[in-house]
């Protein structure tokens, strides 16, 4: 009986020690032969997969915005508004390195951002996981401050393609300010995810400044 081989396991694997190798020895210590180190595998499955360094530099960074959406995606069922408010608030915190699995993942992606400057094919994939979660952030806290706004931020989204910028369309004043608040309170967790992996702020305090940063969101006039 032939052997079946589970190739989405494999290429997992892989991927799981491309991210070792990129925390240890950063993106330019990537290699065929050190990834297969890391993995257990010899070079050949590694190449089986993956017919170049940078294709599979490009993959994890992929495979790493999926994994971070299937793990801190947002429930999408309706919800009361105070209830969307804590899931906003979970969604924005999540990413916090409270536990070395996500130092390491924190780790990574901040290495992917260092190094998107020089690598268009990174920056791609960066920019479009960026507006995502400020799509997904707007979604939330128009939904927690009400349904008109909601329906807003939603006709907005959907106006632009996945990467590519929103094309001319006219914003009400409400929506845009979602928008805005919603790019503000992204930037304001990623901010705080890099103090508390650099150890200059505890994750604790973070994640309170965080939620109070929701709540007068939330409740703004």
């Amino acid at each position: 009986m032939p052997k079946i081989v589970d190739h989405e396991q494999r290429r997992g694997e892989i991927v799981l020690a491309l991210w070792q190798v990129i925390h240890e020895r950063g993106i330019d210590g990537v290699s065929f032969r050190a990834v297969a180190e890391a993995a257990g595998v010899s070079i050949g499955r590694v190449q089986h997969y993956f017919t170049s360094k940078d294709e599979l530099v490009v993959f994890g960074c992929r495979a790493m915005v999926s994994a971070a959406e299937q793990d801190h995606g947002p429930d999408p069922s309706p919800r009361e508004p105070a209830l969307v408010r804590d899931a906003l608030a979970d969604f924005l915190c999540a990413p916090l390195p409270i536990t070395e699995g996500l130092r390491v993942g924190s780790s990574v992606w901040a290495t992917y951002l260092a190094k998107s400057v020089s690598h268009p094919g990174i920056a791609a994939v960066v920019v479009e996981a960026m507006q995502g979660r400020v799509e997904v952030t707007a979604t939330l806290l128009a939904a927690a401050r009400g349904t008109r706004e909601a329906q807003g931020a939603r006709g907005a989204q959907g106006a632009r393609g996945a990467g590519q910028p929103a094309p001319e369309v006219e914003v009400a004043p409400e929506t845009a300010r979602v928008q805005s608040t919603a790019l503000a309170l992204v930037s304001l967790s990623e901010g705080l995810n890099t103090r508390v992996l650099a150890g200059a702020l505890g994750a604790e305090e973070a994640g309170a400044l965080i939620r109070d940063a929701v709540d007068r969101a939330v409740h703004t006039d």
